[in-house]
């Protein structure tokens, strides 16, 4: 059974994908030859959504995390702010991007991030889970995710969603129907209808309450 934290270990795997796929296509173009512009402007998306993403958790989870177990949040944080600083260089890089160095970039950030997602994964959400009620993490939950500008929401699932595999895309439309008022998601299920494409029949098949929403 499924409980609100586990929206952001979805999100976690979007974000792992996204970040190895940019690798490789930068990888890729630097060995072969062409533009880097397409790959930095996809990665200028993951930047930001990175950055509401660590936003949420700064906010949310971190201080949780820091009642239950002293101390656990401050290398997290660390990982952070290391982060923030692949990301910026990068988006210089957009500018005038050399394809040896941007190659290089995008590996160790992927790399950076792919074991930060997992530590919190495997230790950090582990322990909110074990610790906090339902009704609490689904709190933790609501405050991370108005660190997302209600205009950039829209992009956020535009994202997301076809970076889920598809028992990602139903735990994050099943979380999303619970924790949401319900004439919110209504502004949102045409949004998920449309990034999971040929899923949406399954996905509707499988939660009945989409037809009724």
């Amino acid at each position: 059974m499924s409980v609100p934290l586990d929206i952001v270990n979805a999100l976690h795997n979007a974000f792992r994908r996204d970040s190895f796929q940019i690798d490789d296509l930068v990888f890729k173009i630097a060995r072969n030859g062409g533009d880097l512009t397409a790959a930095l402007d996809r990665f200028h998306v993951l930047g930001e959504v990175l950055d509401y993403h660590a936003q949420g958790e700064e906010f949310a989870v971190f201080p949780a995390v820091e009642n239950i177990a002293p101390l656990v949040a401050k290398a997290y944080i660390m990982d952070h702010r290391e982060l923030d600083n692949m990301v910026s260089e990068l988006e210089v890089m957009r500018k005038n991007p050399d394809h040896l160095v941007t190659a290089r970039a995008t590996a160790v950030l992927n790399s950076h991030l792919r074991v930060h997602l997992d530590k919190e994964d495997a230790h950090l959400y582990a322990i909110l889970k074990e610790h906090a009620t339902v009704g609490e993490q689904a709190s933790i939950v609501g405050q991370m995710s108005r660190k997302v500008p209600p205009d950039k929401f829209p992009m956020l699932v535009q994202w997301m969603f076809p970076l889920l595999d598809f028992e990602d895309q139903l735990l994050v439309t099943k979380g999303w129907m619970t924790l949401m008022p319900p004439p919110v998601f209504a502004n949102v299920k045409p949004l998920i209808k449309k990034s999971v494409s040929e899923n949406w029949i399954e996905l509707a098949r499988r939660i009945p309450e989409l037809n009724t929403t």
